[in-house]
């Protein structure tokens, strides 16, 4: 076996580069084969993916959620092996997929060659976990602004959240989900397809991997300390019963606004409204930690859908 790593030097200020060593020490205790290459540019993960996928090895991210996207983006085939070595600031795919944080542990998940075919959001035929518009992408406008500074990690989602609400705002947006449309004033519209969000907020709870459906959750006009209580709780996904946030579920969604907003896909800005959204069921394998595909789909038991 080898394995051919997808290296983003910047991912997490330099996090990827830190825990670099202890991947390679783990790769060499079990006599594993591997090759590093390093992205230059925005997009480059995506070119070496494709480039890599014709030697037929497994191919691994070592990065934040962009790098992982770029890469799922590169690989054409739904069979190649994808892995995952967290060391991004959110990392929220790799939480959803339960993933180990810590480098070491990490890299022993992709020797045990345990794998799940995903579903992913697909808008024009290029995949992403988690979009958002109104709220999330000004949340990442803002973390982009953060990111010469010294604060690493999620923390710096935090920050991005509680600077980005001294200007909330409300927008006029017209959401179609399956063909039926509603004209809505809400602050942030999210479309997922994992739990995770935001570098650990649990917005999504119930949200299936492998369910051929996108989840979407609507957060409607709500002031500024009602937001900050929510997420609050949404770290724990606790908040599925606020007045405020609404859940559907769709194959296809398409989010139109009556100016142009910034689209947020795993926290990069792409493109601006209108978003055309959907399911792309069991577009990508994924090596996972051993458990079953029950443990990786499991939804908690709330009435959430009005």
């Amino acid at each position: 076996m080898q394995i051919k790593f997808v290296l983003n030097p910047v991912a997490g200020r330099g996090n990827s580069l830190k825990i670099l060593p202890r991947v390679k020490e783990r790769l060499e205790q079990e006599g594993v084969q591997y090759e590093i290459l390093k992205t230059k540019y925005p997009g480059n993960g995506a070119e070496l993916a494709r480039r890599l996928e014709k030697s037929g090895d497994i191919i691994a991210a070592i990065g934040g959620d962009g790098t992982v996207r770029e890469v799922i983006n590169g690989v054409r085939s739904p069979e190649t092996p994808i892995g995952i070595i967290p060391a991004g600031m959110g990392n929220d795919l790799a939480r959803s997929l339960g993933i180990p944080s810590e480098a070491s542990k990490a890299t022993q998940n992709l020797l045990n060659l345990n794998t799940s075919r995903v579903d992913l959001g697909s808008e024009r035929g290029k995949l992403f976990n988690v979009m958002g518009v109104g709220f999330p992408a000004e949340v990442v406008g803002t973390i982009n602004r953060y990111k010469n500074g010294f604060i690493k990690g999620s923390v710096i989602y935090l920050l991005g959240l509680l600077h980005s609400l001294t200007k909330l705002e409300t927008y006029d947006l017209r959401l179609e989900t399956d063909g039926e449309i509603r004209d809505l004033q809400a602050n942030a519209v999210f479309v997922a397809n994992s739990k995770f969000t935001g570098g650990g907020i649990k917005l999504i709870p119930h949200a299936g991997l492998t369910d051929g459906l996108l989840d979407v959750a609507v957060i409607s006009e709500a002031g500024r300390t009602e937001l900050v209580l929510a997420l609050k709780r949404a770290y724990q996904g606790r908040h599925v019963d606020h007045p405020k946030i609404e859940f559907m579920r769709a194959k296809s969604i398409r989010i139109e606004a009556k100016s142009n907003l910034p689209k947020m896909f795993d926290g990069e800005l792409e493109g601006v409204t209108p978003a055309e959204l959907e399911i792309a069921p069991r577009a990508r394998t994924i090596i996972v930690p051993p458990r079953t595909e029950e443990d990786i789909i499991k939804r908690e038991s709330h009435r959430i859908y009005r």
